[in-house]
């Protein structure tokens, strides 16, 4: 059977409200990105839900048993073992301009708490973001080679092949394109590729598709109430200059709205280590979300709080599965009968 169909049938058997009993004082934190806003192609699973799906979600929640609450009040429940039942965190990752445009007045309609994990450089260099944008363009067109012009060389022929080689070649280019010296040249890199890959750049350039949010739009997403957290502020990975990228990154954020001392973080891209936590507790913050899956309890260490990323295709059988906590039990035992 598939994952699908053991869960809807752990559902109709009463398994989810079982499971649920289990681990109603664990913590659930969801985990999203952006809205998906242009017509057409359909891009980014993980990365920009449909605004309706969205919606869908959220109402869903509010009607729910579950109760959403704030992360800050969340963080210090789970550091005094006084977590309430069936709680829920909601979290946005990079700080895409749809969140603000289209899943903010979502959330302040239903009332729902959020935080909002804002990586800065792009906020403050208003433009696409370059390598997101790069894998979108790569992976919509049906263009199957190209030549790319090569500094002081002939041009270099470039075969796309399937998905997999697709997203391959978006870091290739992409490290590319960041070797060059202006923002402005690498959106004119990124003009020409989208020219010869036969990829409009319109509606999604001017629509704010790749954008992030503008710093009057983190200062007006401040006053109505979203909560404004750490996220780097090149969005780079983990490494020996993040204790420079979180200072950047608090300096940009008071810059934008005010925030001066932001005390929670979400790793990029998920990837940390153990050096990342003693950097992170010495900056002062007090938790850090992952790209984990799983409920947190009292015992989960604050720097390593799991999440659910939700997305397109994510059923809402499954959601529903990770709230219940049956997800989770699924995965247990799968992972011991292949063991």
């Amino acid at each position: 059977m598939t994952q699908e169909a053991v869960l809807k049938l752990a559902k109709g058997l009463g398994g989810f409200a079982l499971s649920g009993l289990a681990v109603r004082h664990r913590l659930r934190v969801l985990a999203y990105h952006g809205l998906w806003i242009t017509p057409g192609f359909q891009f980014g699973d993980r990365l920009f839900m449909e605004p309706q799906q969205f919606e869908q979600r959220m109402t869903w929640l509010k009607k729910s048993r579950y109760k959403v609450i704030p992360l800050e009040e969340a963080v210090d429940a789970l550091l005094a073992g006084s977590l309430p039942p069936d709680c829920v965190v909601i979290t946005i990752d990079d700080g895409w301009k749809s969140t603000y445009t289209h899943m903010l007045p979502i959330l302040e309609a239903l009332e729902l708490p959020a935080t909002v994990y804002v990586t800065t450089w792009y906020v403050e260099n208003q433009a696409p973001t370059v390598n997101v944008a790069l894998r979108y363009v790569l992976q919509r067109t049906t263009v199957n080679e190209f030549a790319w012009p090569q500094s002081g060389g002939p041009a270099r022929s470039i075969r796309l092949g399937d998905s997999q080689s697709r997203d391959q070649l978006t870091g290739e280019l992409s490290s590319e394109l960041q070797s060059y010296p202006s923002l402005d040249q690498r959106l004119q890199a990124l003009r020409e590729i989208c020219e010869l890959l036969d990829v409009p750049t319109e509606p999604w350039w001017s629509n704010g598709q790749f954008h992030l949010m503008q710093e009057r739009e983190i200062k007006d997403a401040v006053e109505r109430g979203l909560d404004i957290q750490l996220h780097t502020h090149r969005h780079s990975s983990v490494s020996g200059g993040l204790a420079k990228e979180i200072e950047d990154n608090r300096d940009a954020l008071a810059r934008a709205c005010g925030i001066m001392n932001s005390e929670h973080f979400c790793y990029p891209s998920g990837n940390y280590d153990d050096a990342a936590i003693g950097i992170l507790a010495g900056a002062g913050i007090r938790s850090a979300t992952t790209c984990e899956e799983g409920l947190a309890s009292a015992t989960t260490d604050p720097y390593r709080i799991p999440r659910f990323l939700d997305g397109r295709s994510i059923t809402q059988t499954k959601f529903e599965a990770y709230l219940s906590g049956a997800l989770e039990l699924y995965t247990m035992f799968k992972s011991l009968r292949v063991s």
